[in-house]
């Protein structure tokens, strides 16, 4: 006789998966409540200050090839 043939066995099976899901759901609950506040703001600096290095870094880039192109340009290439 397979052992989840027993619908009391399969359903106590049930339960208990159910009991240990919630488990991590509600310790998942309380580590996210402890430091979820302070890794939002660290995500809000970092994009402050990380967008205007990188928007340096495009018009850079911008800028070389141009400079690139009008001395193709100006040699014929």
């Amino acid at each position: 006789m397979h052992p989840w043939s027993d619908p009391s066995r399969y359903q106590a099976a049930l339960h208990q998966q159910a009991q240990i899901n919630e488990e991590a759901a509600e310790k998942a609950r309380a580590e996210s409540k402890k430091g979820g506040g302070f890794g939002y703001l660290l995500f809000l600096v970092a994009i402050f200050f990380f967008k205007p290095f990188a928007e340096y870094c495009i018009d850079l880039y911008n800028t070389l090839v141009g400079y690139a192109q009008s001395l193709g340009a100006m040699f014929g290439f």
